[in-house]
């Protein structure tokens, strides 16, 4: 893998990585707003947790077939 290679796939899991991060934030709020704060921290967390997965398990998909598809091509 070249330097250029290595920089974007660096780059690419940055973005990835924010991308994770500001859905769970977005999302987390939303939740808390509309059920409010008469159910828990754990109910918001529970309703939150199938989007969070499937945007983090993207993330990581989109990663590894960036690192592979670099890998193949050289």
């Amino acid at each position: 893998m070249s330097e250029e290679q290595a920089k974007r796939l660096k780059l690419l899991i940055y973005w990835s990585g924010g991308t994770v991060v500001v859905v769970f934030a977005a999302i987390t709020t939303y939740i808390g707003m509309i059920v409010g704060g008469m159910t828990g921290v754990g109910e918001i967390l529970k309703a939150g947790f199938p989007i969070w997965s499937v945007t983090a398990l993207a993330a990581v998909v989109i990663c590894a077939g960036y690192y592979f598809y670099i890998k193949r091509k050289v």
